[in-house]
């Protein structure tokens, strides 16, 4: 059974680059820090409230990964779904006629791992994960981002997209959010996934940010989300540290792709 998402996946050039904002900017600590020859990566697990961000590095030529970060440069990769057993769900998403990259599980970072191909779940790589030990190393108290709040997923239809991930992983859509957005030119709806929401977007024009993504990749991962106790303090406080974010509005504030590396990353004020 499906519970959560256990994290998030970013793909960069450098994880030491990266830990340069993710760990010593946002304040998230190392778990995990590990290379996995047979994939050719460098994995490195931060855990963030009760869900964990991976920022994976490809070491070798010729890997998924270094062909994700050839043709796409860095950027959100994957959403991980946390399985009590992976073998089990694996088959039952084959059962329901969803593409799989991989039929039976593999050792990973996060554990016992399996992928579903990004054509069955609307341009999203999905991936499921049992661990099989507990990470050495919790969350901080003392980080900017306390956990992650949604993925933002870029959609042609908003009805079609929620129905396949309700088959798919037996989430629900939450009826207390979303709408249509007329400032931002979007329509929204949001499925709760156990500890964070995953966010359906459609545009609704077609200029702005999430047009041009529909425009250049039509659906797939576009925003990462991450709830902060203070925006405006965690604004100040990544400034004073070099990374450019954008005012708060609302709440709510991003960060440049330039200083998340690739990533559309929000921070979002939450009590």
């Amino acid at each position: 059974m499906l519970s959560k998402v256990h994290h998030v996946g970013i793909v960069v050039e450098s994880a030491d680059a990266a830990l340069a904002f993710y760990r010593d900017q946002l304040g998230l600590p190392v778990s995990v820090d590990r290379v996995v020859d047979d994939q050719g990566v460098r994995g490195v697990l931060l855990p963030i409230g009760d869900a964990e961000i991976e920022l994976l590095e490809p070491n070798r030529e010729g890997t998924g990964i270094a062909r994700f970060l050839q043709s796409r440069g860095e950027g959100l990769h994957h959403v991980c779904l946390q399985s009590d057993d992976c073998a089990a769900d694996l088959r039952a998403a084959a059962s329901l006629g969803v593409q799989l990259i991989d039929e039976s599980p593999r050792p990973g970072l996060a554990g016992n791992i399996g992928f579903l191909h990004p054509k069955s779940n609307h341009g999203v790589l999905v991936e499921y994960a049992t661990p099989v030990e507990e990470p050495e190393t919790g969350p901080s108290d003392a980080a900017i981002a306390r956990r992650l709040d949604h993925v933002g997923i870029v959609v042609k239809d908003i009805s079609t997209a929620a129905a396949t991930y309700e088959r798919h992983f037996g989430f629900s859509l939450d009826p207390e959010l979303g709408g249509k957005q007329d400032a931002l030119g979007i329509e929204n709806a949001f499925m709760l996934a156990g500890n964070c929401h995953l966010e359906f977007i459609r545009p609704t024009t077609d200029e702005g940010p999430v047009a041009t993504f529909a425009e250049e990749r039509g659906e797939g991962s576009f925003l990462l989300s991450l709830a902060v106790d203070n925006v405006e303090a965690a604004v100040a406080t990544l400034r004073d540290g070099g990374v450019r974010a954008g005012a708060p509005n609302g709440g709510v504030a991003f960060v440049s792709p330039r200083s998340s590396f690739g990533v559309t990353l929000q921070l979002v004020e939450r009590s």
